[in-house]
């Protein structure tokens, strides 16, 4: 009788503490954002806020900083998720090739997943520094005139994109590799055999047998694209436009993520922040939806 009620329940005991944690942490303040999205919310006298409806999403869409910082997300997610995909494949193909030595390179591009994005936004922004970063000492070096980098309208973005690519890659690397390695080597062996150009084999034999692996490594690292904000509030800490903290210069590097940021904290527009937030929900929910259906995640042996 003990023991049939201890392996009936011990189980739901064991998961309490992450429910506790999930209602705490995830499901609460998602379900606060929804509401608080619908009203003029007041921070400092929530008594005083009133119920707005829809009139927050709107207002959203008629900002230009949120049209711009919608632009910029986009233009962030498509280029990284871009780069890390097909950087990470050529890097886990290399490697699979390498019979010695494989793992000191794995670790080596692995390393700068393990650092702290703010560590990392220090380092590249002195990097990029005008006068004394590295970047332009090299450009120099070859003839060719100092950038602005962090400082142009133009380059901001693109250099902190760069940047997020450089630390992603090691992740995307290693989850590339390990699927390459549950390939049975039957077909590496039979695409030799006949003949197979490397784009062959990987198109009508790696990518099949891997999609799993490419439809993971592509949703979590659009999702992450989309929620931008470590990297790009520190490298830019000095933009962002009047009344916001970063995304500069001006709103050359302004996220969606950013915003919720500048207009939640900094201006307490509460209600206006949830909404955007929602928007950036709803965004990430329907493109990895599409994700699902256009890769279609199903074993092809």
């Amino acid at each position: 009788m003990q023991r049939g009620f201890a392996t009936r329940y011990f189980p739901w005991l064991v998961l309490i503490p992450a429910l506790v944690w999930f209602i705490l942490f995830v499901a609460y303040p998602f379900g606060y954002s929804i509401v608080s999205s619908f009203f003029l919310w007041f921070v400092q006298n929530p008594a005083s806020s009133k119920f707005v409806g829809l009139k927050n999403y709107f207002d959203i869409f008629k900002d230009p900083r949120f049209i711009t910082a919608l632009r910029n997300t986009l233009l962030y997610a498509l280029l990284k998720t871009g780069l890390v995909v097909f950087i990470g494949v050529l890097l886990a193909k290399t490697l699979f090739a390498i019979k010695f030595g494989s793992r000191g390179y794995m670790f080596s591009i692995f390393l700068p997943s393990l650092c702290s994005a703010v560590a990392i936004g220090l380092f590249f922004t002195y990097l990029y520094q005008p006068q004394f970063g590295l970047f332009n000492a090299l450009l120099s070096k070859i003839g060719i005139s100092r950038q602005g980098f962090l400082n142009s309208p133009q380059q901001a973005i693109y250099c902190v994109i760069f940047t997020e690519v450089w630390q992603a890659l090691g992740f995307s690397t290693l989850i590339f590799l390990t699927g390459l390695n549950t390939i049975p080597d039957v077909f590496y062996e039979a695409a030799q055999i006949d003949g197979a150009s490397a784009f062959v084999t990987f198109w009508k034999i790696i990518f099949p047998l891997a999609r799993r692996v490419f439809l993971f490594i592509t949703a979590i690292t659009a999702i992450s694209a989309f929620q931008a904000f470590d990297l790009v509030f520190v490298m830019t800490l000095s933009g962002g436009g009047t009344g916001g903290s970063s995304g500069g210069p001006g709103y050359s590097s302004y996220t969606m993520a950013l915003q919720v940021y500048n207009d939640g904290i900094l201006r307490s527009q509460t209600g206006i922040a949830s909404a955007i937030a929602i928007m950036l929900f709803i965004i990430i929910g329907v493109l990895t939806l599409l994700q699902l259906k256009i890769l279609k995640p199903e074993w092809e042996y």
